[in-house]
């Protein structure tokens, strides 16, 4: 990095793919140095294996210009930065702090308010209420235009609210049924394809309908429709549509699903990195994603460092599913790792601490790894009591259903019953070789199934037989 350019540079490595897509529809320089400067910022966000460096002989100036000319078009269309300024004009609406200037920028707002943006619902609610503070205050001719504002599209609001609702409704039905291990709620499939693809329902609708579908087809295994909306959902944020950092960022998180499942793990670690740029309230989610494509490239040290970089968003998360999966990862990383001591102790207070929580939100994720490192270590006897305890294999199968089922705790505690003379070599290797039967194998679960195979087989060498006769 040259000294002199530290600060362009690091705003240049700021720009995510998608905002030098759509900047770059809008670039026309005509000077040769700020076309130079803008031409490598949008070569550098695109093609990171293969920065091009910036030439400091270059007018500083230019830089300056070219930074700013970039934080404008992208401010104009942000709709967390619109979001942001609806919010602050009700507050102060609220607190009888607005100022002619605020009015004033409200008013042209509305008055050139055509289409239906991304915060319009918040937009109309806010104006039913500017509309009250108006009248009280017999500013006839600027409550005629709020009150114009309202009519005209007083029934875009309804509709607005209406799905907002149903939304709520189908986000309530498909996460239940993928909590309770039922089959999936593919009946809300058309209607929320319907909403991601109208163009006057407003943006945070239609988004919030992406994610629902995203989550269904992910779920489901449907990669061929997975693929559809995210190239539709990319060409949107290619243009400027439904733009702001927190939703490309949730978008880049949800694309690591997208080549997870088709096994380009280049690409989902690519994404994933992309994800975490930002740190919001998602950022532990999104670290969970990319530590799990880490552990598919078996870059195991990578998942390590990113894991210890990320504890205190562990740490001060109260969401309890992310936190059981982050805990989740680490003994995994330890385990492979050889630190058997440091994941039992772990393992041990976490399950001591948030018990309930891993019953109700993640039991077989982390019982998963939970019993791998028992085996690792040789503690059998452990993982009797954790399955005499928890009943793991009753609740393991209702899992069959999932597309990408693996009776992991099954074997796990079948192998660790042989283990403790409770049951025979030929009856542990029938049982493995019955229930392998029961797995569909998938580019997404085929790794892990040779993973579980080898861990399996580490213990008692026969079973590697078993496992090869169905991965091959």
């Amino acid at each position: 990095m040259k000294p002199k350019l530290k600060i362009f540079e690091n705003f240049s490595h700021s720009i995510l793919p998608h905002e030098a897509l759509y900047l770059s529809k809008l670039a026309n320089f005509q000077d040769e140095g700020k076309r130079e400067i803008f031409n490598k910022v949008i070569h550098n966000a695109l093609h990171p294996e293969n920065i091009q460096e910036f030439d400091d002989t270059i007018d500083k100036r230019k830089y300056h210009y070219i930074k700013s000319w970039i934080e404008d078009k992208l401010y104009i269309i942000d709709v967390d930065k619109i979001g942001n300024w609806l919010l602050e004009f009700k507050r102060k609406l609220f607190l009888d702090l607005i100022t002619p200037k605020d009015e004033k920028e409200m008013l042209e707002f509305v008055k050139t308010y055509h289409k239906i943006g991304f915060n319009f619902q918040n937009l109309y609610e806010i104006m039913k209420e500017y509309r009250s503070y108006l009248m009280i205050r017999l500013r006839f001719e600027d409550h005629q235009v709020i009150s114009q504002f309202l009519e005209k599209f007083r029934e875009a609001y309804k509709k607005s609210r209406d799905i907002q609702e149903k939304l709520y409704q189908a986000t309530i039905d498909i996460t239940e049924q993928y909590t309770s291990k039922n089959r999936f709620p593919i009946y809300w499939e058309r209607w929320l394809t319907k909403v991601f693809m109208t163009p006057d329902i407003n943006g945070s609708n239609r988004y919030k309908a992406f994610i629902l579908l995203a989550f269904l087809y992910n779920t489901a295994g449907n990669e061929k429709k997975l693929q559809h909306i995210f190239d539709h959902i990319d060409q949107f944020f290619s243009h400027g549509e439904m733009y702001c950092r927190r939703l490309l960022y949730n978008y880049y998180s949800s694309r690591v699903l997208l080549y997870s499942k088709q096994n380009d793990l280049k690409n989902a670690i690519y994404y994933g990195k992309l994800s975490i740029r930002q740190e919001n309230e998602d950022t532990l989610m999104y670290v969970n994603t990319l530590a799990s494509m880490y552990f598919r490239a078996n870059a195991i040290s990578e998942a390590k460092d990113l894991l210890e970089n990320y504890i205190s968003y562990y740490e001060n998360s109260h969401n309890y599913y992310r936190k059981i999966t982050f805990v989740s990862n680490q003994l995994r990383v330890f385990t492979e790792l050889r630190q058997f001591q440091k994941a039992e102790n772990i393992a041990k207070y976490f399950l001591n601490k948030y018990e309930d929580e891993i019953l109700q939100y993640r039991m077989h994720y982390f019982f998963t790894f939970y019993t791998h490192l028992l085996l690792h270590s040789e503690k059998y006897g452990e993982i009797l009591n954790l399955e005499k305890k928890y009943k793991l294999i009753m609740n393991e199968s209702q899992r069959k259903i999932k597309p990408d089922y693996i009776p992991n705790l099954l074997w796990s505690i079948s192998l660790a019953q042989y283990m403790e003379n409770q049951i025979s070599k030929e009856h542990l290797i029938e049982k493995i070789s019955k229930t392998i039967a029961d797995v569909k194998l998938t580019k997404t679960n085929a790794n892990f199934l040779r993973i579980t195979a080898s861990h399996l087989s580490q213990n008692l060498p026969q079973l590697t037989s078993v496992f090869k006769s169905y991965l091959t």
